[in-house]
């Protein structure tokens, strides 16, 4: 949500996003699992949030090879 707020100031736009990563799941049982951290498996959030991580790993850890983003690959040089 840091870096949600960060890069987007649009308050709805922020409050939407942070429901739907608390919003949990739903078994085939019908028995409900809360979301503590992360995003759902093939979340299109997923890619976007990673971008930031990544990015910022990527200049502290290996700042000497460069990298392409494509959708949610990534492939280091």
């Amino acid at each position: 949500m840091k870096a949600l707020k960060f890069y987007c100031k649009d308050h709805w736009v922020n409050l939407y996003l942070e429901r739907w990563l608390r919003a949990g799941v739903v078994t085939n049982d019908g028995e409900y699992w809360p979301t503590i951290t992360g995003t759902p498996q093939g979340g299109v959030i997923s890619p976007l949030l990673a971008h930031v991580v990544f990015d910022q790993w990527m200049v502290l850890n290996h700042p000497e090879k460069p990298f392409e983003r494509y959708a949610d690959d990534i492939v280091v040089h």
